[in-house]
């Protein structure tokens, strides 16, 4: 399904632009055993001949006709340098955007080369290390993070989709950082259940509720604070 999907995104980008995409990666969820249908995003990073031209950048917002798809064009030589926001096209919530910088990171950098399925092209290698990763994750967890754990501390109430996005994504950080390892979403919650027990129940939950759709409650949120403050501290 996962590989389907990514080949038919491709056969779209080659019926309006022949020539321009040479390889295409998956990474994300389908790579970690944490995909939920319906609820995951397909995570693709392709590879382009050429500096997209205007007719170039037509061609790959014409072929983001599904929402899920969150995809990020690099150029050939991106592959061979550190890490670092590029002026490359990318795609979210079925939009191409040519103007704001590409989200490239070097947990991607080593998601490409551990964590990805090739669906056309050759395998990338990437420029990366596992102190370059955690590095990030740090500086991530304060400059990203902190704030969403801060306003969700602040909020008398707060809907579902914020407790799961701050529940669950300094954990996945905070694993990266102690092992060096990139898991998904409920795997980093298992883990941090196992070591805090005291929030097993409610990190348990929130994991469901990823999977089912199952409202949380504002003590779903406290937990997922408490959690961003640990991991925020350790």
């Amino acid at each position: 399904m996962i590989t389907r999907r990514a080949l038919a995104h491709a056969t779209r980008i080659d019926t309006h632009a022949p020539g321009l995409l040479t390889a295409l990666h998956v990474t994300g969820s389908p790579l970690l055993d944490d995909h939920v249908p319906g609820v995951s995003d397909l995570d693709l990073v392709g590879v382009l001949s050429r500096t997209p031209t205007p007719a170039d950048l037509t061609a790959l917002a014409a072929a983001h006709t599904e929402p899920d798809v969150d995809a990020v064009y690099l150029q050939q030589d991106d592959l061979t340098r550190p890490a670092t926001d590029l002026p490359r096209p990318w795609g979210r919530d079925g939009t191409l955007n040519t103007t704001d910088p590409a989200y490239i990171t070097p947990v991607l950098w080593d998601q490409l080369n551990r964590y990805s399925l090739t669906v056309r092209g050759p395998r990338p290698h990437t420029p990366v290390t596992r102190e370059e990763v955690a590095d990030y994750c740090r500086t991530n967890l304060v400059t990203y993070w902190q704030p969403l754990i801060d306003q969700l501390s602040a909020a008398p109430t707060a809907p579902t989709e914020a407790i799961l996005w701050v529940g669950t994504g300094p954990a996945r950080l905070w694993h990266t950082i102690r092992t060096g390892d990139i898991v998904g979403k409920s795997q980093a919650l298992a883990h941090a259940a196992t070591h805090w027990p005291d929030l097993a129940r409610p990190l348990h939950d929130i994991a469901e509720a990823r999977r089912t759709g199952s409202p949380l409650t504002s003590d779903h949120a406290t937990a997922a604070v408490e959690l961003g403050k640990r991991i925020l501290t350790c």
